[in-house]
């Protein structure tokens, strides 16, 4: 997959956010006491008004409308008090995922989340700096009904959002380009051929127009082509 015209520069990592809205937790029935991750491959990420593919013989692909966080300097061992300043741009995304493969990846979710346009991203970037990154909203919509809608006010988020840049810094050197999803509120659900899904992030009590525009991507069949000899089959729980 091509890396979207809109990024900044090719990302170098792409990391996830396993739960991050209370809402989520609440739904779940399990609130985690610090932010966990998983990685995505670069070759998810895809552009506003692309197709994602459901394999033949699967049936629990889900979309999970998410902010996507795009690291604008490098970031090692950053606080938290200075951890937004390290953040370019805001934007939405699509976390989409293969539950076909949930219980093989054991956590790691690198088949069920990694599979080629698994992310899309966009259309548009807004600028971090401009923002407070407490009057964010997130929206996603199926064949046009609203079907998650959140904010990211203390009340909203079990961690703020600059947390994750301060506490993956400690761990890893964030650089320009690489991408944070920030987990998805409730709402998540299961998408088939045909469905039309959109995503976008916007700041309602802003002066001016902030926006990322609707990050829309259609459900397609794809072929299965999956091998028992090198590797475990999807199987429906």
């Amino acid at each position: 997959m091509a890396i979207p015209d809109i990024l900044p520069e090719k990302p170098g990592k792409v990391i996830a956010v396993h739960v991050a809205f209370e809402s989520r937790a609440a739904q779940r029935g399990r609130r985690p006491k610090q932010p966990s991750y998983f990685l995505k491959a670069t070759s998810t990420l895809a552009a506003s008004g692309s197709e994602v593919e459901r394999p033949a013989g699967t049936e629990l692909l889900a979309f999970e409308g998410e902010i996507a966080l795009i690291i604008g300097k490098s970031a090692r061992n950053v606080s938290l008090a200075d951890a937004w300043d390290y953040v370019g741009y805001v934007t939405a995304s699509n976390d989409l995922g293969l539950y076909d493969y949930k219980s093989q990846d054991k956590g790691s979710n690198t088949r069920s989340k990694s599979r080629d346009g698994y992310t899309p991203i966009g259309p548009e970037l807004l600028d971090a700096s401009a923002i407070d990154p407490a009057t964010l909203r997130l929206r996603t919509w199926v064949n046009g009904d609203v079907v998650q809608e959140d904010g990211t006010t203390e009340k909203d988020l079990i961690f703020p959002l600059a947390q994750f840049v301060a506490d993956l810094s400690q761990h890893m050197t964030l650089e320009p380009g690489d991408i944070i999803l920030t987990g998805t509120p409730r709402g998540s659900s299961v998408i088939v051929p045909g469905d039309v899904v959109e995503v976008e992030v916007d700041v309602p009590g802003a002066k001016t127009t902030m926006s990322s525009g609707r990050l829309r991507t259609t459900v397609v069949e794809g072929p299965g082509e999956f091998n028992a000899e090198i590797g475990s089959l999807p199987h429906t729980d």
